[in-house]
């Protein structure tokens, strides 16, 4: 795929893509590039605002580009992650004799983002308690369940819509029980 048609675009992806080669945070390196790239958002710096929801829907156009650019750096280093896990399981056999149970441990966690199945750290992003509406309980459920990025209004509905059921469930499961044991 060659350079994007849209300047800001590509390097939009760009600036992704030196982000995650820098192992920066990923909702600041992307709110970053947003802004770099000369867009701006109604309620700059602020948590969850604009920028940050903004920049998620342009990440998702321009995607492909950054995977592209990330192959491409991996085939100019000659880098293939079979040897990078190689080099992996040898560091982590060696921490382990070693009793180095942190670099062991940081050993695996590295294989499994070479290897995609975990592709960023993980932080609070799962935690309910810093939900400040339904459609953020919706995207932390939907996070839950390795949706890479929820932000489409549909799918963010159609969790809430789950949750509701479920919670509904678990209440009548109570009631029944409650109701059981006042009749004994």
């Amino acid at each position: 795929m060659p350079a994007l048609p849209n300047p800001r675009h590509e390097r939009f992806a760009q600036l992704i893509f030196l982000g995650i080669l820098n192992g920066d945070q990923k909702p600041y390196y992307q709110q970053r590039a947003y802004l770099a790239v000369g867009y701006t958002p109604k309620d700059a710096g602020k948590p969850y605002g604009s920028a940050q929801a903004a920049s998620s829907r342009l990440l998702s156009r321009v995607m492909e580009r950054v995977r592209e650019l990330q192959a491409q750096a991996a085939e100019h280093t000659h880098e293939t992650a079979d040897k990078i896990v190689k080099e992996l399981n040898e560091i982590q056999h060696e921490a382990r004799q070693d009793k180095a149970h942190g670099a062991a441990v940081s050993a695996v966690a590295t294989k499994a983002k070479v290897l995609g199945i975990i592709d960023k750290p993980q932080t609070n992003e799962l935690d309910f308690k810093q939900a400040k509406s339904m459609q953020d309980v919706g995207r932390k459920l939907l996070l839950s369940v390795g949706f890479r990025e929820p932000i489409d209004d549909v799918s963010i509905a159609d969790a809430i819509k789950a949750n509701d059921a479920f919670i509904a469930d678990l209440c009548r499961i109570r009631d029944a029980a409650q109701k059981t044991l006042t009749h004994e």
